[in-house]
């Protein structure tokens, strides 16, 4: 497997502000701020519709939708050893300007949506390899999720798991993890994320940060 670095980037622009027209802001139930992700990506309704009327098209993430761009790509699809499952570089804005001051209308008669308003800017890497064999050997070779507020800070680690990977050899170092497997199967799931960061010299993964100020 060899992966191709894309020449995406974060948004730096980091708030909704956009008004939207108020036809649609008088439509919005609770039903559309339903199942809010508080710690993660996930956009609701009308973060979706903030985001198609300042001229963004959120992505389809399993079931739900999000602000994400491909990160990194492999070069050749294969169906054994190691491959991509995902590397993505996520973003999820808050609201200022025109945009805020109508989620905090909406939020005068129904305080739910202050769930809105109390939104921080943030931006996340998220890379996942996994590795699989005729052998029936199945596991992550690497799954590294680090999120930010500071646009700055995921920058700087985006560059460093950048040069950390992207020339490594994924047969040489799935046969070194498979060799290893006694140290790490039996794990859960933090204390072997914290191993197999160790291993790629990477540092702790950081996420689920929650975006409420």
């Amino acid at each position: 497997m060899q992966l191709k670095i894309t020449n995406n980037q974060h948004d730096p622009d980091p708030y909704w502000e956009t008004p939207i027209p108020s036809w649609l802001l008088d439509k919005f139930t609770r039903d559309d701020i339903a199942l809010f992700d508080q710690n993660g990506y996930d956009m609701t309704v009308v973060e979706q519709c903030y985001a198609m009327w300042s001229g963004y098209q959120p992505q389809p993430h399993r079931i739900k939708y999000t602000n994400k761009l491909p990160w990194m790509e492999e070069t050749e699809i294969s169906n054994e050893g190691p491959h991509l499952n995902h590397c993505d570089l996520y973003m999820r804005r808050g609201f200022a300007g025109e945009a805020l001051d109508q989620i905090q209308f909406l939020a005068q008669k129904r305080p739910i949506f202050n769930k809105l308003a109390a939104m921080r800017p943030k931006w996340g890497v998220d890379i996942s390899i996994d590795y699989a064999d005729l052998q029936e050997n199945v596991f992550e070779l690497l799954h590294f999720e680090w999120d930010s507020f500071k646009i700055h800070e995921v920058y700087l680690m985006k560059e460093y798991v950048e040069a950390r990977i992207k020339d490594v050899d994924w047969d040489f170092h799935a046969n070194q993890m498979l060799s290893r497997k006694e140290e790490w199967k039996n794990l859960d799931f933090f204390a072997q994320s914290d191993w197999k960061q160790a291993y790629w010299g990477l540092p702790k993964e950081q996420f689920k940060e929650v975006i409420w100020r």
